[in-house]
């Protein structure tokens, strides 16, 4: 397996990787306006701007994109942060590859990261009901701190626990 920075060329793999994961994640509990809505925050034009401004690191086993880690600027508006904090915005798996160790490697990219290195916290949400997720944050020392609200299109449809790793 290759741990490596995204480039312009992966965008087409990271966000098929990421509409067919959140699909299989969260397509029973959405309606289909809300969950049509949410995978433009996971299409190619989103993913052709974030890679100009966050850091997208991916996980390549055969040629094939099946995971990739998303962070940069902090984007809640409920919390006090530093300039320097950064944001976990998203960490996907491709389902057939878990429990290989893909999330862990992808943080502990992360983790490793130039751009890490001078944080104070790193934030993060994550769905109240994703076990597997939430216990392998608190491995890497993040911890739960409050709620945010998901939203859909500037709607709250519900809310995610918030996370935070002190460095």
């Amino acid at each position: 397996m290759i741990i490596r920075n995204a480039n312009e060329n992966d965008i087409n793999q990271i966000a098929i990787l990421a509409q067919e994961t959140y699909t299989q994640t969260f397509g029973d509990e959405m309606s289909p306006e809300d969950l049509t809505k949410a995978l433009k925050t996971r299409n190619e034009d989103y993913f052709s701007q974030a890679i100009r401004t966050e850091e997208i690191v991916v996980a390549e086993l055969g040629g094939k994109i099946v995971g990739f880690i998303q962070f940069g600027a902090v984007s809640y508006d409920n919390i006090e942060t530093n300039p320097e904090d950064l944001e976990l915005n998203k960490i996907y798996v491709n389902p057939k590859y878990h429990g290989q160790g893909i999330g862990k490697k992808l943080i502990e990219a992360m983790l490793s990261n130039e751009r890490v290195k001078p944080t104070t916290d790193i934030y993060l949400d994550v769905y109240a009901k994703n076990d597997k997720a939430t216990g392998l944050y608190k491995k890497y020392d993040f911890r739960e701190i409050g709620k945010v609200p998901f939203k859909v299109d500037s709607k709250v449809v519900g809310y995610d626990v918030l996370m935070k790793r002190s460095h």
